[in-house]
């Protein structure tokens, strides 16, 4: 069984009849159940926990990447081409990001995505900034640290990046990116998963049923 200390020291998500849904908010819309009998060969070698919060952190991913990629731009060219430049990664991740999960990057992607290095990060590039006399650039780069961090990146362009999503993808963004990991998980270890298909059918299912009524993928929150 692959170690994945993510998820395994304590309880991280609820299992209700709606879905799971995690500790950091995120909704999947499949109960347990379901996943152990569609993807049982993939949970034992990765614990439902563990596979929860890998595809969490695909799910942050485009946070992610723009934290990272915000000081460098602000670096090279003025506020507003740099900000204009962050949101356009953005937008663009978060379409493509479910079709390409990848288990071999997962380690990566939550080593980013951890405050306390995205801090150390932001520590040295905002001290050069301010070493230098870029103020405007100093700023900015603060402003946006906290904007991403808690979540108003997300909550202004989810609803638009939303509606891009249902034209692309047959699933909620999440459940997407959970069908796309499991998926890469059985072929890195030549797992066959032949029940997937119906797992997928009683998500669309479900979710067709709440469209109208749908809540964000996972609500904006500091993390």
């Amino acid at each position: 069984m692959e170690q994945d200390r993510a998820g395994t020291a304590a309880q991280t998500y609820v299992d209700t009849p709606k879905g799971i849904f995690t500790a950091s908010g995120v909704w999947f819309r499949t109960r347990e159940a379901d996943l152990v009998s569609y993807a049982g060969p993939v949970l034992r070698r990765v614990p439902l926990p563990g596979l929860l919060a890998r595809a969490e952190a695909w799910l942050r991913s485009p946070e992610t990447l723009v934290l990272w990629c915000l000081p460098v731009l602000l670096w090279w060219v003025p506020p507003v081409p740099a900000v204009t430049g962050a949101l356009g990664l953005y937008l663009g991740w978060s379409l493509l990001s479910p079709a390409w999960v990848s288990p071999g990057l997962d380690r990566l992607v939550r080593l980013l995505s951890r405050v306390e290095v995205q801090a150390i990060y932001y520590v040295v590039w905002l001290s050069g900034m301010a070493l230098s006399g870029r103020q405007a650039a100093l700023w900015t780069g603060v402003a946006g640290f906290v904007v991403i961090r808690w979540g108003g990146l997300a909550r202004v362009l989810g609803p638009v990046i939303d509606r891009l999503h249902r034209r692309l993808y047959p699933l909620p963004r999440a459940d997407q990116v959970l069908r796309a990991l499991i998926v890469r998980l059985a072929l890195k270890h030549r797992l066959s998963l032949p029940e997937l298909d119906q797992m997928e059918a009683r998500i669309l299912k479900t979710w067709s049923k709440r469209t109208s009524k749908s809540s964000p993928t996972y609500p904006p929150k500091p993390r």
